[in-house]
């Protein structure tokens, strides 16, 4: 790009450019639209305000059913080794 000495372009030539380049600019961006451009609506989902946890309370319960009955077959297990034990079992 050349450098132009604005000094000797007329003010008028300046803001009437700077319209043409701003419409041409709006123009671009209503065409955008149907394509995802700026001012199109974008879709968003929005996470429940209230969550009662009884799946998540169950689903804990269902992952420690068995335990007691084996802490109290092996005295000192660990949970890792309990889930160890629960996997193979399947």
């Amino acid at each position: 790009m050349t450098d132009i000495d604005l000094s000797t372009v007329p003010l008028s030539a300046l803001t009437a450019e700077i319209k043409r380049r701003r419409d041409e600019w709006e123009s671009a961006q209503k065409d955008l639209v149907g394509f995802g451009g700026a001012s199109a609506p974008v879709a968003t989902t929005k996470r429940a305000r209230h969550f009662s946890g009884t799946t998540m309370s169950a689903a804990a319960v269902e992952r420690w059913k068995g335990w007691d009955d084996y802490k109290a077959k092996n005295k000192n297990a660990k949970p890792k080794e309990f889930f160890a034990w629960k996997k193979k079992q399947k």
